[in-house]
C-alpha cells in the first residue's frame, strides 16, 4: 500500500467532491434538497419536485460517486496496490478523507461560517435547524460520524476494490 499516494488521492477526491457539491448548492440549493436536515425538508413551502430529486440522484451517482470510484481504483492500482483487502483499505481511507472534508469544509466552514445565507432553501428562512448547534447535532455529526464511517465508506471501498481487481485483470 502506497501511503503517500493514498493520502494525496484522498485529498484530490475530497476536493472534487466538496467543490462540486458546494458549487451545485451555491448555484441552486433546491438541487441538493435531500442533503438538508429532515426538519428543513418538512417545512419547505414547496417540497422537492420530481425533477429536482431526479437531478440529485443522477448527479450523486454519475457526477460525484462514479468518477471518484473510477479515479480511486485506477490511481490505487497504478500505485502498485494489489489484493482486495489492501485495495479496500486504501479506498476506505480515501472515502473517509472525503467524508471528513465534507464535514469540515461544507457543513462547518462553508454552510455554517461563510455563506450560510446562500444555502437557505426559499421558504425555510429562519428555521431553527439552520443554527450551528442544531445543524451539527441533528444532521452533520450523525451523517459524518455514523452513516459514512459504518455504511457508506465500507460500501464505496468495497466497490472501489472490486473495480481495482477488474482493472488489474484487464490492464
Amino acid at each position: 500500500m502506497n501511503w503517500t499516494r493514498t493520502i494525496l488521492d484522498g485529498l484530490a477526491m475530497a476536493a472534487y467532491f466538496n467543490l462540486f457539491a458546494g458549487l451545485v448548492a451555491l448555484y441552486h440549493p433546491r438541487l441538493v434538497f435531500p442533503s438538508y436536515p429532515p426538519a428543513i425538508i418538512k417545512v419547505a413551502k414547496e417540497p422537492p419536485t420530481g425533477a429536482e430529486n431526479q437531478f440529485y440522484w443522477l448527479w450523486i451517482c454519475f457526477g460525484e460517486l462514479l468518477p471518484l470510484l473510477l479515479y480511486g481504483a485506477i490511481s490505487t492500482v497504478e500505485g502498485g496496490t494489489t489484493g482486495f483487502w489492501r485495495l479496500a483499505l486504501t479506498g476506505y481511507i480515501q472515502w473517509m478523507m472525503v467524508n471528513f472534508c465534507d464535514l469540515f469544509f461544507l457543513d462547518f466552514w462553508l454552510i455554517q461560517r461563510k455563506a450560510k445565507s446562500r444555502f437557505i432553501i426559499p421558504g425555510t428562512e429562519g428555521h431553527p435547524s439552520y443554527a450551528f448547534k442544531a445543524w451539527m447535532k441533528s444532521y452533520a455529526l450523525p451523517e459524518h460520524l455514523l452513516q459514512w464511517p459504518f455504511f457508506m465508506c465500507p460500501i464505496l471501498a468495497a466497490a472501489q476494490a472490486g473495480l481495482g481487481l477488474l482493472i488489474n485483470m484487464f490492464w
